[in-house]
Protein backbone atom coordinates (compact mmCIF):
# COMPACT_ATOMS: atom_id res chain seq x y z
CA UNK A 1 0.00 0.00 0.00
CA UNK A 2 0.64 3.64 -0.80
CA UNK A 3 2.59 4.65 3.13
CA UNK A 4 1.16 8.43 2.70
CA UNK A 5 -2.25 6.65 4.11
CA UNK A 6 -0.17 5.77 7.17
CA UNK A 7 1.28 9.40 7.30
CA UNK A 8 -1.85 10.64 7.31
CA UNK A 9 -3.08 8.72 9.73
CA UNK A 10 -0.74 9.50 11.61
CA UNK A 11 -1.09 13.31 10.99
CA UNK A 12 -4.95 12.96 11.81
CA UNK A 13 -4.31 10.82 15.32
CA UNK A 14 -3.61 11.57 18.74
CA UNK A 15 -3.63 8.52 20.70
CA UNK A 16 -1.29 5.91 19.40
CA UNK A 17 -0.39 2.03 20.51
CA UNK A 18 2.72 0.30 19.60
CA UNK A 19 3.50 -3.50 19.72
CA UNK A 20 5.47 -6.36 18.18
CA UNK A 21 5.69 -10.19 18.13
CA UNK A 22 6.24 -12.85 20.87
CA UNK A 23 9.94 -13.39 22.01
CA UNK A 24 11.33 -9.95 20.53
CA UNK A 25 14.03 -9.43 18.65
CA UNK A 26 16.44 -6.43 17.93
CA UNK A 27 14.06 -5.45 14.53
CA UNK A 28 10.81 -5.91 16.67
CA UNK A 29 12.30 -3.95 20.00
CA UNK A 30 14.13 -1.23 17.42
CA UNK A 31 10.87 -0.28 15.40
CA UNK A 32 9.13 0.15 18.47
CA UNK A 33 11.36 2.37 19.60
CA UNK A 34 11.88 4.14 16.27
CA UNK A 35 8.26 4.58 16.09
CA UNK A 36 7.31 6.07 19.61
CA UNK A 37 10.51 8.58 19.60
CA UNK A 38 8.75 9.92 16.27
CA UNK A 39 5.50 10.05 17.70
CA UNK A 40 6.85 11.35 21.24
CA UNK A 41 8.23 13.97 19.28
CA UNK A 42 5.26 14.89 17.75
CA UNK A 43 3.63 15.41 21.25
CA UNK A 44 1.48 12.59 20.56
CA UNK A 45 0.10 10.58 23.22
CA UNK A 46 1.62 7.24 22.67
CA UNK A 47 2.46 3.42 24.74
CA UNK A 48 4.73 0.86 24.12
CA UNK A 49 2.55 -2.51 24.81
CA UNK A 50 4.68 -5.72 25.43
CA UNK A 51 3.60 -8.65 27.83
CA UNK A 52 7.04 -10.46 27.95
CA UNK A 53 10.23 -10.20 29.08
CA UNK A 54 12.48 -7.68 26.68
CA UNK A 55 16.27 -9.37 26.89
CA UNK A 56 18.83 -7.46 28.94
CA UNK A 57 21.28 -7.29 25.86
CA UNK A 58 18.72 -4.46 24.30
CA UNK A 59 18.58 -2.44 27.19
CA UNK A 60 20.83 0.27 25.89
CA UNK A 61 17.46 0.98 23.61
CA UNK A 62 16.24 4.69 24.38
CA UNK A 63 12.48 4.83 26.09
CA UNK A 64 13.23 0.90 26.83
CA UNK A 65 11.55 1.78 30.00
CA UNK A 66 8.29 2.95 28.77
CA UNK A 67 7.36 -0.62 27.09
CA UNK A 68 4.74 -1.47 29.82
CA UNK A 69 2.50 -4.97 30.47
CA UNK A 70 -0.95 -4.79 29.03
CA UNK A 71 -2.07 -5.27 32.85
CA UNK A 72 -0.36 -1.92 34.13
CA UNK A 73 -1.91 -0.10 31.68
CA UNK A 74 -5.26 -1.04 31.15
CA UNK A 75 -7.26 1.35 32.37
CA UNK A 76 -5.14 4.15 31.08
CA UNK A 77 -5.66 3.77 27.58
CA UNK A 78 -8.57 4.90 25.19
CA UNK A 79 -8.41 1.78 23.04
CA UNK A 80 -11.71 2.96 20.69
CA UNK A 81 -9.79 5.93 19.92
CA UNK A 82 -6.22 4.30 19.60
CA UNK A 83 -4.61 3.77 16.45
CA UNK A 84 -2.59 0.41 17.14
CA UNK A 85 1.03 -0.05 14.98
CA UNK A 86 2.00 -3.44 14.71
CA UNK A 87 5.43 -4.01 13.60
CA UNK A 88 7.90 -6.96 12.91
CA UNK A 89 5.29 -9.20 12.77
CA UNK A 90 3.71 -11.23 10.12
CA UNK A 91 0.24 -12.43 11.87
CA UNK A 92 -1.81 -11.47 14.97
CA UNK A 93 -1.01 -15.02 16.34
CA UNK A 94 2.24 -13.76 16.98
CA UNK A 95 1.59 -10.58 18.80
CA UNK A 96 3.65 -10.21 22.41
CA UNK A 97 -0.28 -9.48 24.08
CA UNK A 98 -3.84 -10.41 23.81
CA UNK A 99 -4.98 -10.25 20.40
CA UNK A 100 -8.29 -9.17 21.44
CA UNK A 101 -6.92 -5.81 21.96
CA UNK A 102 -6.55 -5.26 18.41
CA UNK A 103 -10.84 -5.08 17.90
CA UNK A 104 -10.63 -2.76 20.58
CA UNK A 105 -8.74 0.03 18.44
CA UNK A 106 -9.72 2.57 15.45
CA UNK A 107 -7.45 1.62 13.26
CA UNK A 108 -4.77 -1.54 13.37
CA UNK A 109 -1.81 -0.82 10.58
CA UNK A 110 0.74 -3.27 9.61
CA UNK A 111 4.53 -2.57 9.26
CA UNK A 112 6.18 -5.46 8.45
CA UNK A 113 9.08 -7.22 6.14
CA UNK A 114 7.88 -10.96 6.13
CA UNK A 115 7.70 -12.78 3.12
CA UNK A 116 4.41 -14.44 4.85
CA UNK A 117 2.63 -11.50 6.06
CA UNK A 118 -1.06 -12.15 6.24
CA UNK A 119 -1.77 -8.40 5.55
CA UNK A 120 -3.76 -8.21 9.03
CA UNK A 121 -4.26 -4.22 9.35
CA UNK A 122 -6.99 -2.03 8.45
CA UNK A 123 -3.58 -0.13 7.06
CA UNK A 124 -0.68 -2.37 5.34
CA UNK A 125 2.64 -1.52 4.97
CA UNK A 126 4.37 -4.58 4.11
CA UNK A 127 7.53 -5.13 1.96
CA UNK A 128 9.02 -8.49 1.65
CA UNK A 129 12.19 -7.47 0.30
CA UNK A 130 13.48 -5.49 2.96
CA UNK A 131 16.36 -6.18 5.50
CA UNK A 132 14.70 -4.92 8.26
CA UNK A 133 10.74 -3.54 9.33
CA UNK A 134 13.30 -0.54 10.85
CA UNK A 135 13.77 0.40 7.04
CA UNK A 136 9.97 0.48 6.38
CA UNK A 137 10.13 3.16 9.42
CA UNK A 138 12.89 4.87 8.03
CA UNK A 139 10.98 5.60 4.92
CA UNK A 140 7.91 6.59 6.81
CA UNK A 141 10.17 9.67 9.01
CA UNK A 142 11.16 10.86 5.54
CA UNK A 143 8.03 10.45 4.11
CA UNK A 144 6.58 12.73 7.69
CA UNK A 145 9.66 14.97 7.14
CA UNK A 146 10.51 14.59 10.89
CA UNK A 147 14.18 15.25 12.34
CA UNK A 148 16.16 11.46 12.81
CA UNK A 149 17.54 12.20 16.22
CA UNK A 150 19.80 9.94 18.44
CA UNK A 151 17.08 8.02 19.81
CA UNK A 152 15.19 7.38 16.24
CA UNK A 153 18.46 6.54 14.64
CA UNK A 154 19.53 3.80 17.58
CA UNK A 155 16.17 2.33 17.12
CA UNK A 156 16.27 2.46 13.63
CA UNK A 157 19.72 0.65 13.16
CA UNK A 158 19.09 -1.84 15.78
CA UNK A 159 16.57 -3.18 13.88
CA UNK A 160 18.99 -2.97 10.15
CA UNK A 161 21.87 -4.68 12.43
CA UNK A 162 19.83 -7.47 14.41
CA UNK A 163 18.01 -8.38 11.18
CA UNK A 164 20.67 -8.89 8.84
CA UNK A 165 22.61 -10.68 11.55
CA UNK A 166 25.55 -7.93 11.65
CA UNK A 167 24.88 -7.57 7.52
CA UNK A 168 25.65 -10.82 7.27
CA UNK A 169 22.69 -11.77 5.06
CA UNK A 170 22.33 -8.59 3.24
CA UNK A 171 24.65 -7.12 1.35
CA UNK A 172 25.82 -3.33 1.93
CA UNK A 173 25.43 -1.45 -1.31
CA UNK A 174 24.34 1.95 -2.65
CA UNK A 175 20.96 1.52 -1.15
CA UNK A 176 22.00 1.04 2.88
CA UNK A 177 25.12 2.83 3.46
CA UNK A 178 23.61 6.36 2.60
CA UNK A 179 21.19 4.90 4.98
CA UNK A 180 23.82 3.60 7.86
CA UNK A 181 25.56 7.46 7.07
CA UNK A 182 22.63 9.04 8.13
CA UNK A 183 21.63 7.47 10.55
CA UNK A 184 25.70 7.07 12.78
CA UNK A 185 25.76 11.14 11.68
CA UNK A 186 22.85 11.50 13.96
CA UNK A 187 24.01 9.61 16.75
CA UNK A 188 23.57 6.03 16.47
CA UNK A 189 26.60 3.96 16.99
CA UNK A 190 27.49 0.69 14.84
CA UNK A 191 29.98 -0.37 17.45
CA UNK A 192 28.16 -0.04 20.32
CA UNK A 193 24.97 -1.60 18.71
CA UNK A 194 27.04 -4.48 17.68
CA UNK A 195 28.73 -4.94 20.91
CA UNK A 196 25.32 -5.02 23.06
CA UNK A 197 23.62 -7.09 20.49
CA UNK A 198 26.20 -9.98 19.66
CA UNK A 199 28.64 -9.84 22.94
CA UNK A 200 27.20 -8.83 25.50
CA UNK A 201 26.31 -12.02 27.44
CA UNK A 202 26.19 -13.15 31.10
CA UNK A 203 27.96 -15.89 32.65
CA UNK A 204 24.60 -18.11 32.41
CA UNK A 205 24.41 -17.26 29.13
CA UNK A 206 28.22 -18.68 28.21
CA UNK A 207 27.54 -21.92 30.07
CA UNK A 208 24.18 -22.64 28.35
CA UNK A 209 26.15 -21.58 24.75
CA UNK A 210 29.52 -24.67 26.54
CA UNK A 211 26.78 -26.93 27.12
CA UNK A 212 24.63 -26.23 23.23
CA UNK A 213 28.35 -27.26 21.42
CA UNK A 214 28.66 -30.26 24.05
CA UNK A 215 25.12 -31.41 22.32
CA UNK A 216 26.37 -30.06 18.86
CA UNK A 217 25.36 -32.96 15.71
CA UNK A 218 26.75 -32.18 12.31
CA UNK A 219 26.02 -34.49 9.23
CA UNK A 220 28.45 -34.23 6.83
CA UNK A 221 26.35 -36.57 3.79
CA UNK A 222 23.45 -33.62 3.58
CA UNK A 223 25.53 -30.54 5.31
CA UNK A 224 23.57 -29.41 8.57
CA UNK A 225 24.39 -28.64 11.61
CA UNK A 226 21.84 -29.61 15.16
CA UNK A 227 22.18 -28.30 18.50
CA UNK A 228 20.08 -28.38 21.37
CA UNK A 229 18.63 -27.69 25.07
CA UNK A 230 16.68 -29.02 27.27
CA UNK A 231 14.83 -27.86 30.27
CA UNK A 232 17.26 -29.58 32.52
CA UNK A 233 20.34 -27.70 31.01
CA UNK A 234 18.64 -24.37 31.33
CA UNK A 235 18.44 -24.86 35.45
CA UNK A 236 22.10 -26.78 35.50
CA UNK A 237 23.73 -23.56 34.16
CA UNK A 238 20.63 -21.14 35.70
CA UNK A 239 20.07 -19.76 32.45
CA UNK A 240 16.57 -18.13 31.27
CA UNK A 241 15.38 -17.94 27.69
CA UNK A 242 17.46 -14.79 26.50
CA UNK A 243 20.45 -16.24 27.25
CA UNK A 244 20.09 -18.70 24.65
CA UNK A 245 19.98 -15.75 21.96
CA UNK A 246 22.24 -16.11 18.75
CA UNK A 247 23.17 -20.16 19.91
CA UNK A 248 21.70 -21.34 16.50
CA UNK A 249 23.90 -19.57 14.70
CA UNK A 250 26.55 -22.23 15.82
CA UNK A 251 25.45 -24.79 13.38
CA UNK A 252 26.56 -22.60 10.33
CA UNK A 253 30.02 -22.50 11.59
CA UNK A 254 31.30 -25.36 10.46
CA UNK A 255 32.32 -25.64 6.64
CA UNK A 256 30.29 -26.03 4.19
CA UNK A 257 27.28 -26.11 6.71
CA UNK A 258 23.78 -24.56 4.75
CA UNK A 259 21.34 -25.19 7.61
CA UNK A 260 21.14 -24.89 11.23
CA UNK A 261 18.77 -26.21 13.74
CA UNK A 262 18.39 -25.52 17.45
CA UNK A 263 15.59 -27.20 18.93
CA UNK A 264 14.69 -26.05 22.72
CA UNK A 265 12.03 -27.33 25.16
CA UNK A 266 10.14 -24.68 25.72
CA UNK A 267 8.48 -27.24 28.33
CA UNK A 268 7.43 -30.87 29.01
CA UNK A 269 6.81 -31.95 25.36
CA UNK A 270 6.95 -28.56 23.90
CA UNK A 271 9.54 -27.51 21.79
CA UNK A 272 10.50 -24.30 19.76
CA UNK A 273 12.63 -24.84 16.57
CA UNK A 274 14.83 -22.45 14.94
CA UNK A 275 16.05 -22.35 11.55
CA UNK A 276 18.99 -20.68 10.32
CA UNK A 277 20.95 -20.85 6.47
CA UNK A 278 23.77 -19.08 4.51
CA UNK A 279 24.10 -18.80 0.80
CA UNK A 280 21.12 -19.45 -1.45
CA UNK A 281 19.48 -21.83 0.94
CA UNK A 282 15.48 -21.03 1.47
CA UNK A 283 14.54 -22.49 4.64
CA UNK A 284 11.19 -21.19 4.81
CA UNK A 285 9.20 -24.09 3.19
CA UNK A 286 10.59 -26.30 6.01
CA UNK A 287 9.22 -23.79 8.33
CA UNK A 288 6.06 -23.74 6.21
CA UNK A 289 5.87 -27.42 6.38
CA UNK A 290 5.48 -27.51 10.25
CA UNK A 291 3.25 -24.40 10.18
CA UNK A 292 5.73 -21.59 10.82
CA UNK A 293 7.32 -19.29 8.99
CA UNK A 294 9.79 -16.38 9.23
CA UNK A 295 12.49 -15.09 6.33
CA UNK A 296 14.05 -17.01 3.88
CA UNK A 297 17.05 -17.76 5.94
CA UNK A 298 16.19 -17.48 9.65
CA UNK A 299 12.76 -19.11 10.31
CA UNK A 300 11.05 -21.35 12.75
CA UNK A 301 8.19 -23.76 14.54
CA UNK A 302 6.59 -25.14 17.21
CA UNK A 303 6.11 -28.78 17.77
CA UNK A 304 4.95 -31.30 20.63
CA UNK A 305 6.35 -34.58 21.29
CA UNK A 306 9.02 -36.29 23.12
CA UNK A 307 12.35 -34.90 22.74
CA UNK A 308 13.78 -38.06 20.33
CA UNK A 309 11.21 -37.98 18.42
CA UNK A 310 10.96 -34.17 17.84
CA UNK A 311 14.95 -34.05 17.26
CA UNK A 312 14.50 -37.56 14.75
CA UNK A 313 11.47 -35.77 12.92
CA UNK A 314 13.18 -32.51 12.54
CA UNK A 315 16.03 -33.91 11.44
CA UNK A 316 14.72 -36.47 9.04
CA UNK A 317 12.86 -33.74 7.22
CA UNK A 318 15.78 -31.29 6.77
CA UNK A 319 17.89 -34.54 5.03
CA UNK A 320 15.37 -35.04 2.79
CA UNK A 321 15.08 -31.07 2.05
CA UNK A 322 18.39 -30.81 1.66
CA UNK A 323 19.35 -33.65 -0.49
CA UNK A 324 16.39 -32.98 -3.09
CA UNK A 325 14.65 -29.76 -2.32
CA UNK A 326 12.50 -29.52 -5.48
CA UNK A 327 10.88 -32.77 -4.59
CA UNK A 328 10.33 -32.15 -0.93
CA UNK A 329 8.55 -28.82 -2.21
CA UNK A 330 6.28 -30.67 -4.74
CA UNK A 331 5.83 -33.53 -2.69
CA UNK A 332 4.62 -30.89 0.35
CA UNK A 333 3.23 -28.58 -1.91
CA UNK A 334 0.14 -28.19 -0.73
CA UNK A 335 0.48 -28.58 2.95
CA UNK A 336 3.28 -25.69 2.69
CA UNK A 337 0.69 -23.10 0.99
CA UNK A 338 -1.75 -23.68 3.14
CA UNK A 339 0.60 -23.34 6.33
CA UNK A 340 1.66 -19.65 4.86
CA UNK A 341 1.19 -17.44 6.91
CA UNK A 342 -0.32 -19.51 9.70
CA UNK A 343 1.93 -18.96 12.75
CA UNK A 344 5.67 -17.28 11.59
Amino acid sequence: MDSQEIVQTIIKNEHFIISSHQNIDGDGLGSMIALYAILFNQSKNVVMLYDETVPYFYHYLPFIEQIKPVSSITNQVNFKNAVFFVVDCSNPQRLGLPQQLLEKCKTVINIDHHPDNSSFGDLNYVVPNYPSTTILIYQLVKELGEKIDRNIATGLLTGLITDTGGFQYTELNSTLLPIIEELTAAGASVASIMRYVFKYRRQEALKLLGVALNHLYYDPHANFGVIYHLQDDFRACGATEEDAEGIVDYGLYIPGSEISVFIREVDRDNFKISLRSQGQRNILPLAHFFEGGGHHKAAGFKLKGNFLSVRQTVTDCIRQYLISPEEFENTNSSKIRANVGRNS
